[in-house]
């Protein structure tokens, strides 16, 4: 349910928040133990503010009786001539458990119809990068950051248009991961994407 005029909009939900079962065929009982709602600022065409906040009945099969409340902020910023950016806070507290919290920031640059650069980082306390419970490591708290830099062609393809780009990151850590991930971590991705429309 929800309300929405120029300025704001607010929404609300009930859900089963809880995962699904192995047998992915049938239909799950519809518990709504789960509830979240969201607000959302336009002040302006260029810019948009969201606020959201859910409780989560026991979303982890492997966690029976842990709940989860999470929470988002983010701020949007398009100016219609091809420079859009975005600025995301998460924080997501498992009851019994501790917070973990994230931060993302990314930009997307139309140099002209064809040519495109794009960034983002990313900040992220993580506690399931060794999932193997007699490792020592099982269940500690690692904080993450992602820095990406990318570049993407589209071409006009007919009454398609087909998107060719790559991407290239980086990552900082702490230095008790360099056993399992390495001293100085990159990675790349290299993409195709074929769209109906210009």
């Amino acid at each position: 349910a929800g309300y929405a005029n120029r300025l704001i909009q607010v929404e609300a939900s009930a859900f089963r928040g809880a995962e699904p079962d192995e047998d992915r065929w049938d239909i799950e009982t519809p518990k709504l133990g789960s509830w979240s709602v969201r607000a959302t600022l336009t002040p302006s065409p260029e810019w948009a503010i969201q606020a959201s906040y859910g409780q989560i009945k026991e979303p982890e099969a492997l966690h029976p009786g842990e709940d989860e409340h999470r929470f988002t902020a983010s701020a949007h910023y398009a100016n219609g001539k091809g420079l859009s950016a975005m600025l995301a806070y998460s924080a997501k507290d498992r009851v019994p458990g501790e917070t973990l919290s994230a931060w993302l920031a990314e930009a997307n640059w139309d140099l002209n119809k064809h040519n495109s650069l794009f960034g983002r980082f990313e900040n992220v306390a993580n506690d399931e990068l060794f999932p193997d419970h007699d490792d020592p490591l099982h269940d500690v708290t690692f904080r993450v950051s992602k820095f990406q830099l990318g570049y993407a062609r589209r071409i006009p393809v007919g009454p398609f248009e087909l998107a060719l780009g790559g991407s290239a990151s980086l990552y900082s850590k702490p230095s008790l991961l360099d056993a399992a991930y390495g001293s100085s971590p990159w990675g790349y991705t290299l993409f195709a994407k074929l769209s109906l429309g210009h």
